[in-house]
């Protein structure tokens, strides 16, 4: 039981770092722990993570919210999209093998690491940037967030990372504030997916519990060293973090 504890609060620290300087999703470390460690059902392990993710990614949002980092505005079509597609997908998850969505998602994630180590250019300001935006509605972005939703039901993937990348290529958001973005509508997709999985009974309560609260400490600190990196360094830094996850979700 012991050795329980300290995995719980060492997957806390992780999820936080990978939540507070890239606003992505701990899905990556929690899921395949709790599987392979405690083997315990992949639906278990989905539920679980989408219900750390909530937890860390309040403290984690409201750093940046109070930063200023945070586009409300642009982030609600997306949160609207990921509340629908997140119902579909815990349905599906019972019934699909993930798999082949898996492999495409990981391949999709390896694809903007590479261009993140690649950009060489300095971010565009901000009045550059807004003219640069796609010229897209709300109602188109909630149809491109719809199949995050999805990979929410169906893997845990609570979106962070899609959210990102949504909010840097198609929102043309810089890099901190996309951060913030994504953390944000993260935070409301995964709750859409945990009260999916919680109504069907999958979700380790105190696993969820102790990995949480360990991530949110680790959260608030990774968050301020997050917001204290160069924009470029930053970019490096999702580049590797994205092959990394790529590779891990295909081996896994």
């Amino acid at each position: 039981m012991f050795a329980f504890y300290v995995e719980f609060i060492l997957l806390g620290i992780t999820v936080g770092a990978l939540t507070g300087i890239l606003g992505s999703s701990g899905v990556v470390a929690v899921v395949p722990a709790l599987i392979i460690i405690n083997s315990e059902l992949p639906q278990d392990a989905i539920g679980t993570s989408l219900l750390i993710d909530v937890i860390t990614s309040i403290m984690v949002a409201y750093v940046y919210f109070r930063r200023g980092r945070v586009n409300v505005k642009k982030g609600l079509p997306m949160i609207i999209g990921a509340i629908i597609g997140s119902q579909l997908g815990v349905r599906l998850a019972f019934l699909i093998p993930p798999l082949a969505i898996k492999i495409a998602f990981a391949l999709f994630i390896i694809a903007m690491g590479i261009y993140s180590l690649i950009r060489k250019k300095n971010l565009p300001e901000k009045e550059k940037q807004e003219k640069r935006n796609l010229n897209i509605n709300g109602y188109e972005i909630v149809l491109i967030t719809i199949p995050v939703g999805l990979a929410t039901g169906i893997l845990g993937a609570s979106g962070g990372i899609m959210f990102l990348v949504i909010s840097i290529l198609i929102l043309k958001l810089d890099i901190k504030t996309a951060v913030g973005t994504a953390t944000f509508a993260m935070i409301i997709s995964a709750l859409s997916g945990t009260v999916g999985y919680l109504i069907v009974g999958h979700i380790i309560i105190l696993a969820a519990i102790i990995i949480g609260i360990v991530s949110i400490i680790s959260g608030f600190v990774f968050s301020r060293i997050g917001n204290d990196l160069n924009p470029l360094t930053t970019y490096k830094i999702l580049g590797v973090v994205f092959i990394i996850i790529g590779i891990v979700q295909i081996i896994l």
